[in-house]
């Protein structure tokens, strides 16, 4: 079981693996009596050993056209919009996909899916780096002109690059997606199966929104709780 920081969604508190997806999945496993085995490392890391061996859990991860065929699902368990940040006062607007194609340079970070999902539009002016505290500190010293993040993930994003969310704009909502726990191929569908059942006994009872409500006490849960 793989995932990466990415907080409040995934990271490291205290020297244990946090955040309301993990949350989510530790009680999963514990309802299949599933050792707590979760690993966090970098991004790039965790979505390279799901490609290439059965048997990994890879969480949280965007369900993206290009994705769909690369693993088995189980979610949603988040939602979440993809936005170009600007540094504030820089006077950048952004009114759609293909004036940010003419954008000097903008900061991704490697394998997200807002990166690929760019990539998938034909933008050539990426400037990837395998942090995303990074695309901050660019953005900040004016290396890049944007940088995507979503709306979730941003505020810790920033935090941690020592900056604050008044030092950014949101100049253009890229996507609006949801987020799932993906099953990298060659695991048994029986697993899967094992999976999505308990993550709905989840909803069913109340869980999930307890666990996703301790960490964004005003989401708007509807949709998740009907898929």
């Amino acid at each position: 079981m793989l995932t990466e920081e990415y907080p409040p969604v995934t990271f490291m508190k205290d020297g244990k693996v946090s955040g309301f997806v993990t949350d989510v999945v530790r009680e999963i496993i514990a309802r299949q009596s599933i050792p707590d085995k979760i690993r966090l490392t970098s991004w790039d890391e965790a979505y390279q050993v799901a490609l290439s061996n059965p048997n990994v859990v890879l969480f949280s991860t965007e369900r993206t056209e290009k994705r769909e065929r690369l693993f088995q699902w189980v979610g949603p368990v988040g939602k979440n919009s993809a936005i170009f940040y600007a540094k504030k006062g820089s006077g950048i607007r952004i009114n759609s996909l293909e004036e940010a194609r003419k954008i000097a340079a903008i900061a991704t970070t490697t394998d997200w899916f807002t990166e690929q999902y760019l990539k998938s539009k034909r933008f050539t002016n990426l400037v990837s780096s395998p942090l995303p505290i990074t695309n901050v500190k660019q953005l900040i010293s004016g290396e890049v002109q944007l940088s995507v993040f979503t709306d979730i993930t941003v505020p810790e994003i920033v935090k941690n690059a020592g900056y604050s969310l008044d030092d950014l704009e949101p100049v253009f909502t890229v996507s609006n997606t949801y987020f799932y726990i993906a099953i990298s191929l060659g695991t048994p569908l029986d697993t899967v199966k094992k999976w999505q059942s308990a993550l709905d006994s989840l909803k069913a009872d109340g869980t999930f929104e307890k666990i996703y409500r301790s960490y964004i006490p005003n989401a708007d849960l509807n949709d998740l709780l009907k898929k």
